[in-house]
């Protein structure tokens, strides 16, 4: 019974943060509709429109009308962006960016409320949620505020960023440029990585604790975590906050996951939006513009930082990341107490358990390890997985289970080799003494996640404590509810990170439960049967291997579930040779166009960074990129090359690198931007029939410089022009497509 308890804790802690409701298309004027943004969303989100081409200026003359038609008066801000992520090894992206701005004038300002999103998408799919809920979240908001009457006490700002899928492009020359980027400003950024599930405010900026203060109290829906911060530390995951943190904003960043399967896919259409999940985006927005709103914002508290967390009923719990160190501390020291206790009373030896604390680390270290191989295990079971751009199936609840039973499954074959060699007491104790061990090293270095340790241990430990001295009738119930914490905390913890992707099982999801089964184990002993005990981790590995195998069964690899398959294509105009680039691991389909690694060759630079395969293709008739000198000058020893970039087959994006060791950028310009010299060079997005200046500064020894200039398209429906291109199946579909021609000129 109180087990089932305690699952049943765990099942509502993740119900409570999912979102059911929907608001109609009729609901008062003041109030965000998910119904009305919806409408929006089915208006624009209907073909791919990445940066540069005719469908993504459809887009944005339709968002501008729809601000202008609320009474707004929205401007284009155009500019060039350089993208703030670090690509050492690639070339400097930049790009030529239209963002959408339109303002919402305070009666007396002390700053700005900015609602961020961008309207571009990939090549490949529509951004019906990717970032067109963000969009529609945006524009719908503005109506609810201007459609209220009352004015705010602070401006609002509608900021619809460009080229946020080409480097965070739009929201970097917002940040460099625009007037509106300079003073006080709290940006509210919505995005989303899958097609539904709970909106997941997952990072803020430092000194956050008036911001998560204020998403506490005046968001309806407010679900976070501190520990996600701490994850995006060490995951590659852009958005638009990269950009918007270092000019100084307070930014909440926040997202949707579930359903990552649909990510950067040809199945991100308005079919695939959960109205429930924009509800909650739209809902938490509106309601946090009116609390920033109305806001002295020179007075919104930027102290310390918190740690935050959920538990029902909808509450976001929230203390000073200092207490974290204190609380961890305190978790310890209560173990140790109980331990202390429970020696003197006979329960346990100190010898027995020195030796379960250190066995104990052998079922986290098997977690951690067959997390880290479950999903290529997967792939080799059934390789058509692996198209998918976050490691999740379509159907991955089943697989989610199988990842929650294989940790338990570890956790129970170590405690029936051991339970009678070390003793039950023992093992449960060395458990508990590493969950408060992993409390303190995290509230030192990593205060954002501690809760996940701190909480479970100290409630475990006091609960063991109270038990010592209670009747023997009153133990279990005790224990139970020293176990309430790890309930609401360590399995919800571990399901609601599964949608990261299974790639990164062993991270969090597995080593979570096994802590959690761990804190169980007194509980679990008073069930364990005393005959015929190694039933128990033959029927989890069972019923482990039946949820996968379940899995791979109804996991549907056809038209309507379609996966990714990558390739690109480059024309080295000077020779007249082709080639073919495949991912370093290509499905079946893709295999036929890849053969040798092509690290070093010239050609795959196009394509970014990465392992790749290579090999040879049939010629193209595509006329080569243009390269005119408009200027040419040296003075001191320096070169400097005024040039102008063309792409003659309309390609969206050029580029330009100078070939030879011995020849050294000193500056570069393009387009107006000045960009850290790269011996990759640039890429530049959106570059217009008129094509690109640049401007480079050179000390190189006497003589000619050869540039090499390439043009790229990406869009998939231009690879069927190709000599040799063999179109994919239907269960296939184009991803992170590249075409490119490379020209050299000696001047």
């Amino acid at each position: 019974m109180a087990l089932c308890v305690l699952l049943l804790i765990a099942v509502g802690a993740i119900w409570d943060i999912t979102p059911t409701e929907v608001s109609p298309a009729d609901a008062p004027g003041r109030e965000f509709s998910a119904q009305r943004a919806f409408a929006q969303i089915e208006r624009f989100a209907v073909k791919p429109h990445p940066v540069g081409t005719a469908e993504h200026a459809r887009v944005r003359d339709y968002l501008v009308g729809e601000l202008r038609r609320l009474g707004l008066r929205p401007e284009v801000h155009e500019a060039v962006g350089v993208s703030p992520i670090d690509e050492r090894g690639d070339p400097v992206t930049a790009g030529r960016v239209f963002n959408i701005v339109a303002v919402i004038p305070g009666t007396a300002p002390t700053g700005r409320v900015l609602v961020t999103a961008h309207y571009d998408s990939v090549p490949e799919g529509p951004g019906a949620n990717d970032d067109g809920a963000g969009t529609a979240a945006a524009v719908e908001t503005a109506r609810a505020l201007t459609a209220d009457g009352a004015r705010l006490r602070n401006d609002v700002v509608i900021l619809i960023t460009d080229a946020e899928e080409a480097g965070l492009l739009g929201s970097e020359a917002f940040v460099k440029d625009h007037p509106l980027a300079r003073g006080r400003n709290v940006v509210l950024n919505n995005e989303a990585r899958g097609a539904k599930g709970p909106v997941l405010m997952f990072r803020s900026t430092d000194s956050n604790s008036g911001l998560i203060s204020t998403f506490g109290s005046a968001a309806p829906m407010p679900v976070a975590d501190s520990v996600y911060a701490e994850l995006m530390r060490l995951l590659n995951n852009d958005t638009d906050f990269t950009a918007f943190k270092p000019g100084g904003m307070a930014v909440l960043d926040s997202a949707y996951a579930n359903g990552g399967t649909l990510y950067h896919s040809v199945l991100d259409d308005p079919a695939h939006v959960d109205l429930a999940a924009l509800q909650q985006m739209g809902d938490n927005t509106l309601a946090l513009v009116r609390s920033f709103g109305g806001t002295d914002l020179a007075r919104l508290s930027t102290g310390s930082d918190l740690v935050y967390f959920n538990v029902p009923p909808g509450l976001l719990v929230r203390y000073p990341t200092w207490a974290a160190s204190l609380l961890g501390g305190l978790a310890l020291l209560a173990v140790l107490a109980l331990i202390f206790l429970a020696r003197r009373r006979g329960a346990v030896t100190g010898r027995r358990t020195l030796l379960a604390t250190a066995l104990a680390l052998v079922p986290i270290g098997a977690g951690v390890a067959a997390g880290a191989f479950f999903w290529d295990l997967l792939k080799v079971i059934r390789p058509g997985l692996s198209g998918t751009a976050t490691a999740t199936p379509y159907r991955p609840e089943l697989f989610w289970l199988a990842v929650l039973m294989l940790a338990g499954t570890i956790l129970v074959t170590w405690y029936a080799l051991l339970r009678r060699r070390v003793g039950p007491a023992e093992l449960a104790l060395g458990m508990l003494t590493w969950t408060g061990l992993i409390a303190l090293v995290l509230g030192i270095v990593s205060p954002g996640a501690s809760h996940l340790a701190a909480w479970p241990a100290l409630g475990a430990a006091l609960g063991g404590l109270a038990a010592l001295r209670c009747p023997p009738r009153w133990r279990v119930p005790v224990l139970t509810a020293g176990l309430v914490p790890g309930a609401l905390i360590l399995l919800p913890s571990a399901w609601n990170t599964l949608p990261m992707g299974l790639q990164y099982a062993g991270y969090a999801p597995i080593p979570l439960t096994i802590l959690f089964g761990g804190l169980l184990l007194p509980v679990i002993e008073t069930v364990w049967p005393r005959r015929r005990s190694p039933l128990i981790p033959l029927t989890a590995l069972v019923v482990s291997l039946a949820l996968v195998a379940a899995g791979l069964l109804a996991e549907p690899i056809d038209k309507r579930h379609p996966r990714r398959t990558s390739l690109a294509y480059g024309l080295d105009a000077d020779t007249g040779r082709a080639v073919w680039l495949t991912s370093k691991a290509p499905d079946p389909w893709a295999r036929r166009y890849g053969g040798a690694p092509a690290t070093g060759h010239p050609l795959a630079e196009v394509w970014g960074g990465g392992a790749k395969l290579l090999s040879p293709a049939r010629p193209a008739a595509l006329p080569a990129p243009t390269l005119r000198v408009l200027a040419d000058t040296t003075r001191q020893g320096l070169r400097t090359l005024r040039v102008r970039i063309h792409s003659a087959r309309g390609a969206t994006m050029v580029g330009l690198r100078v070939d030879g060791d011995t020849t050294t950028v000193t500056s570069l310009t393009v387009e107006g931007r000045s960009l850290a010299p790269d011996p990759v060079g640039f890429v530049f997005d959106a570059a217009g029939p008129e094509g690109v200046e640049a401007s480079l500064t050179v000390k190189a020894p006497a003589g000619k410089i050869r540039l090499l200039v390439t043009d790229v398209s990406r869009n998939p429906g231009e690879m069927s022009a190709l000599p040799g291109f063999i179109p994919p199946p239907d269960w296939l579909f184009l991803g992170n497509t590249r075409i490119s021609v490379t020209r050299s000129y000696t001047v």
